[in-house]
């Protein structure tokens, strides 16, 4: 009997060992939980304060900028230049720091599933902050730039945004004006082989050739358009005969009202659709003025390539 209570109590403590240790593994877990959340929330209240310890410094160095640009009026010797120059840089450094900080929350946040709201909130509010103080910089700029100071420029995000809107219009607009070009010259048909814009194919024995548009012909004779402006272009020729192909349902020749013999004009009713087979256009006739070579008369607000 002895033995059989000595066994149950064994039993017990061990069992109530097992417990106590169960128990403390939890205790434990939960603590090592408290101090990472705490240590993750000092570390985001450190950043914290550490971007608005940057900003004020920013607001007191272009206070400081500002001042020494009133007292100059204009004229800024070497050493107040220099100052000036340190003033930038460290703004411009502080200011890197932030933007550095700032994405390194909105990380830690995204990897934590954006389960705090609130943190969420501030990491917001100080965008807001930094992105007014990229506002500031970017007037300040526009003022040392207008005062033509000649000193370093102050970084801000409105500066690189700026610049690849500039880019990406700039390149736009070079897409839309190379899609919308064409080249048109008029003139006679010798004048036109001469310039080796056309060459004469087919027929028999010299008879019934047909010109064309020759291989390797030389843009410069001709005069480039945009043709979603340009859809008149003068002719005034008798014997007129398009070398290019066109859509017939595309153009409308304007004839002079005394002499039916005469197209004056050449107009453009559908301009997609005229310069979907051919962005060059040449025109064969017989110009009505007797001294008239090549030429791209009127109608036009294109320029010589």
């Amino acid at each position: 009997m002895a033995l059989l209570v000595a066994s149950c109590n064994n039993d017990e403590l061990s069992r109530s060992k097992e417990q106590r240790d169960s128990l403390m593994t939890v205790l434990q877990q939960r603590e090592a939980a408290v101090n990472e959340r705490e240590t993750a929330l000092n570390d985001f209240i450190e950043s914290f304060n550490e971007v608005e310890k940057n900003l004020d410094c920013v607001a007191v160095r272009q206070r400081l900028i500002y001042s020494s640009t009133e007292k100059s009026k204009g004229e800024l010797q070497g050493t107040q230049r220099d100052k000036i120059n340190a003033q930038i840089h460290a703004i411009n450094d502080l200011m890197d720091q932030n933007r550095k900080t700032i994405a390194d929350l909105e990380k830690k946040l995204k990897s934590s599933g954006g389960r705090n709201r609130k943190l969420q909130k501030t990491v917001e509010t100080l965008q807001g902050q930094l992105a007014r103080k990229d506002e500031e910089l970017a007037a300040l700029n526009e003022r040392l730039d207008a005062l033509n100071l000649k000193v370093a420029e102050l970084q801000t995000s409105l500066d690189s945004a700026m610049a690849n809107t500039g880019r990406q219009s700039r390149t736009i607009e070079e897409t839309t004006t190379a899609l919308h070009t064409a080249f048109y010259v008029v003139g006679r048909s010798k004048e036109l082989r001469d310039s080796k814009i056309i060459d004469k194919k087919g027929g028999l024995l010299g008879i019934g050739r047909t010109s064309r548009l020759s291989e390797g012909f030389d843009r410069s004779k001709f005069t480039r358009i945009d043709y979603t402006k340009s859809t008149m272009i003068a002719v005034n020729s008798r014997q007129v005969r398009m070398v290019t192909h066109h859509p017939a349902d595309s153009y409308q020749l304007e004839r002079d009202t005394k002499d039916k013999n005469i197209v004056t004009n050449l107009v453009i009713t559908n301009a997609e659709r005229f310069w979907s087979v051919s962005k060059f256009l040449v025109i064969e006739g017989n110009p009505v003025d007797k001294d008239k070579t090549i030429t791209s008369a009127g109608g036009s607000d294109g320029t010589r390539q």
